[in-house]
């Protein structure tokens, strides 16, 4: 087609809507049309940016509670105690290099009982240590102050729900008697102090996970060797005040063996302190576990009055070489798998690389379900929007009838003629793209920035109705639907080829 036939398409379809008499409803019928536009672009802003935002928000949440990835033990459960990674089975520099990961972090995760004088609860234990990113469980706290995460706080202190506070009737500085089970599935109870309550609205995590040091659990939980060395007085030979030393080891996966060095002695004990001496000993399980050490030195002077104590010195056990797993978090959601395929490559093959998808795959599925109410409110939108836009359309093609009759009787073939209408049609779906744009945006930057909007969080997770809004999606999305409905007006517009120019000019 040349230029001035476009020209004249162009002018055409500008004067279809003007109503010189005032009588005609070409004008009312184009702004209705526009204003179905307006209002379906706007419905469908919103409801992306609101599924968007909620999706956004959720996994948020259920991610604080534990990573986007977990380096953990092959074949490791959501809460297995007795599972344990070797601090240095990772290294943590490499994890930290991998394009894509912004935080990682050491942790343990165990089941345990919380019991008070009246109630018990079943709940997962989380430590954490100095390297924990605080972000999340300082933005959740509500009352107190976060627990003490670095190894050297030595107070058993304990953050818990506001669930556990409701149920158990417990508060900031209240105590409360913590129940778990070691490797060998012992109870090793313990007593902690709330130092602080949190919410983070997903209730069903919330009345599940407590949180301390991991420190605290490293040692109760017996994933390492602690060797003791216990000096008694005993009576040997009728010879009084002969002491004897005997070693009390736990923890452990196997039968644990004593090595002594210095001395001649063989296994545990006891074993007399004569004379002056010093002598080391090294338990282990057959190097399944790490081994621990302790040391005695001892100046005994047989039937002397007065003697020098033996002294004992100990490593302190080997459960702080146990950690219970590797959290990564990553820069951007989208490159999860990709990040995931480069971290398993960059660990050990004994070890297992978790997604938080595969740790709660119900939760995430009913995210993506999500998506489905998004698409049909799409579609139905654009559906109402074609036939929205083919009603209006002929509704002008009837009112201009013997107008259109008059052009084909001036010789103005189908297709131009056609294409005046499909113009015409494309310019009242601008108008509605541009209102439908302001009116969606203005709405969801008011909600964004007001919360004006609030939910139940007990239902819904969240008390504020959130607002995501993806300018590339968006985009891509009107153009889909400019594209869609413009090609379809072509269909009412077919109309056209089949008036008669004589019958329209007669036609009132």
């Amino acid at each position: 087609m040349s230029e001035r036939p476009r020209s004249a398409v162009r002018f055409l379809a500008r004067r279809m809507t003007v109503d010189p008499t005032g009588k005609g409803i070409a004008r009312p019928v184009v702004r209705m049309a526009e204003g179905g536009v307006a209002i379906g672009v706007a419905l469908i802003i919103l409801s992306l940016a609101i599924v968007q935002g909620f999706q956004r928000d959720v996994r948020e949440l259920v991610v604080g509670f534990g990573a986007h990835l977990r380096v953990v033990a092959a074949d490791q459960g959501r809460a297995q105690g007795t599972d344990r990674v070797a601090w240095d089975a990772v290294d943590t520099a490499v994890l930290r290099a991998i394009p894509g990961v912004r935080h990682v972090q050491s942790f343990a995760q165990v089941p345990a009982i919380l019991e008070t004088a009246e109630e018990v609860e079943g709940v997962i234990v989380k430590g954490l240590g100095s390297d924990v990113g605080p972000e999340f469980l300082a933005s959740a706290l509500r009352q107190g102050r976060l627990p003490d995460f670095s190894p050297d706080g030595s107070d058993f202190e304990l953050l818990i729900s506001e669930v556990h506070a409701r149920e158990l009737g417990l508060g900031v500085d209240s105590r409360v008697r913590l129940l778990l089970a070691d490797a060998r599935g012992e109870i090793r109870p313990r007593v902690f102090s709330v130092v602080g309550v949190y919410a983070t609205g997903l209730q069903e995590f919330d009345a599940e996970f407590v949180f301390c040091g991991m420190h605290h659990l490293q040692d109760l939980s017996g994933w390492g060797i602690t060797a003791r060395v216990r000096i008694s007085d005993r009576m040997v030979d009728d010879l009084p005040g002969l002491r004897y030393a005997e070693v009390a080891a736990t923890g452990g996966l196997d039968r644990l063996r004593y090595a002594w060095s210095g001395v001649d002695w063989k296994g545990k004990g006891p074993h007399p302190l004569e004379g002056r001496g010093a002598a080391r000993v090294v338990v282990s399980d057959g190097g399944m576990t790490a081994p621990d050490t302790a040391w005695v030195e001892w100046d005994e002077r047989q039937g002397a009055e007065t003697q020098i104590p033996p002294t004992v010195r100990t490593a302190g056990g080997s459960s702080d070489r146990y950690v219970g797993g590797f959290e990564l978090r990553v820069e951007d959601y989208g490159a999860l798998w990709t990040v995931a395929d480069s971290v398993f490559f960059s660990v050990p093959y004994d070890l297992d690389v978790r997604s938080v998808v595969d740790d709660h795959p119900e939760m995430f599925q009913w995210l993506a379900m999500l998506d489905l109410n998004v698409e049909l409110i799409i579609g139905l939108m654009v559906l109402i929007a074609i036939l929205n836009m083919a009603s209006a359309l002929l509704l002008l093609m009837l009112e201009r009838t013997r107008s259109i009759g008059l052009l084909k009787a001036l010789g103005m073939v189908d297709g131009p003629l056609m294409g005046v209408f499909v113009r015409l049609a494309v310019r009242i779906l601008l108008r509605g793209l541009a209102w439908g744009n302001a009116l969606g945006f203005g709405l969801a930057l008011l909600q964004q920035q007001t919360g004006l909007v609030t939910l139940d969080a007990r239902s819904y997770y969240l008390s504020v109705v959130p607002i995501e809004l993806n300018l590339g999606t968006i985009a891509a999305i009107e153009l889909g639907i400019l594209a869609v409905c413009g090609l379809a007006m072509f269909v009412p517009a077919r109309y056209i080829s089949r008036l008669d120019p004589v019958e329209s000019l007669r036609f009132d």
